[in-house]
């Protein structure tokens, strides 16, 4: 195979699944979808910065433990199982606390934790794969890369959006949640769930060098892990739909919203129809703003349940306030 025309399926086969993983993890967040520059830099931050911090410190780990051990075994298991998870997790949730440091309201609801924390992963598994991908076609050709891409892309595909959205799960937690014993630890019980995770993982592919059926650790816990989040996932989002309902009653009757774009927004299909609606007609302009002023009556839902449930912030109460005038200038548009 010309070298050229393989680069390309290398970068074609750790690129694409990790991006249709993460358009579906956006499709997930159905109610109020995120900046798209902070999905980007979610994303890049997993496939760049993340992956030099993790590299530079675990090859500083892995010379104590080699001068120790040696080459064997035993030296590939604590490097892959220990140090790769306690190294690359804090690194990928890095990303994960700027956000909540400095774009703190772009955090919501649970959903949001989990889809940045996902994108960091997948951002991580594609730059990952790549390497790992070259490395294979190098050593034995095409047939070996397709069996690891096999693997790493669609197996274990999923596993470090798993790792990394539990760490993003507990930073939204502490967002959100009303209760401070759970803002002060659910973020270190995300962490350390994601390096359990990732741990399980690690030793299961690295023991199945021995015998294939240590390989089912890795499975087990990688689609149990993956699977259980994506419940959680549906779950938060079910509770989205019910925090619009609840809190853009009186919206209404303020004058914020209309009767009947009320019905609207508490349902996502009827979203879609109207703002598809509005695109089959070529009426672009109503389409983008159709979305606006669902993003933002979405915002302004999860805002007042803020101030109720969690603590009465001066600046949410502003942003509740803008929000109103905002809505009742995009409603006079539309």
């Amino acid at each position: 195979m010309d070298n050229l025309i393989a680069m390309l399926i290398i970068l074609v086969l750790a690129v694409v699944p990790m991006l249709l993983y993460a358009l579906f993890l956006w499709w997930m967040d159905r109610y109020e979808k995120e900046p798209l520059s902070l999905i980007l830099a979610a994303f890049l931050w997993g496939a760049i910065p993340a992956i030099i911090l993790s590299l530079i410190a675990q090859i500083i780990l892995d010379i104590p433990v080699s001068d120790l051990l040696g080459s064997d075994l035993g030296t590939e298991l604590i490097g892959a199982s220990l140090i790769a998870p306690i190294t690359e997790e804090p690194f990928k949730g890095l990303m994960l606390l700027l956000l909540f440091w400095f774009f703190r309201r772009e955090i919501d609801t649970p959903v949001d934790g989990i889809l940045y924390g996902g994108l960091v992963g997948f951002g991580f598994a594609t730059t990952e794969n790549f390497f790992y991908f070259l490395s294979a076609y190098e050593m034995g050709g095409s047939g070996q890369l397709l069996v690891l891409a096999f693997f790493r892309a669609v197996l274990f595909g999923l596993n470090h959006a798993l790792f990394t959205g539990c760490t993003g799960l507990g930073i939204a937690l502490a967002r959100t949640s009303s209760r401070r014993s759970v803002r002060i630890v659910a973020p270190f019980i995300g962490l350390a769930v994601g390096i359990t995770l990732h741990a399980l993982h690690n030793f299961g592919a690295t023991i199945a060098s021995l015998t294939c059926w240590a390989l089912l650790v890795s499975l087990a816990s990688d689609w149990g892990g993956a699977l259980a989040l994506l419940g959680l996932l549906i779950y938060f989002s079910v509770r989205e739909q019910h925090i619009l309902a609840r809190y853009l009653t009186d919206e209404v009757e303020k004058g914020t919203l209309a009767q009947e774009d009320y019905s609207v927004i508490c349902s996502y299909w009827r979203r879609v129809e109207q703002r598809l609606e509005a695109l089959l007609r070529g009426d672009i302009g109503r389409w983008r703003r159709l979305g606006t002023y669902y993003r933002l009556a979405s915002e302004l839902a999860f805002a007042r349940y803020h101030l109720v449930t969690v603590e009465r912030e001066k600046e949410t109460v502003q942003r509740v306030n803008a929000l109103r005038r905002e809505l009742k200038r995009l409603r006079a548009v539309l």
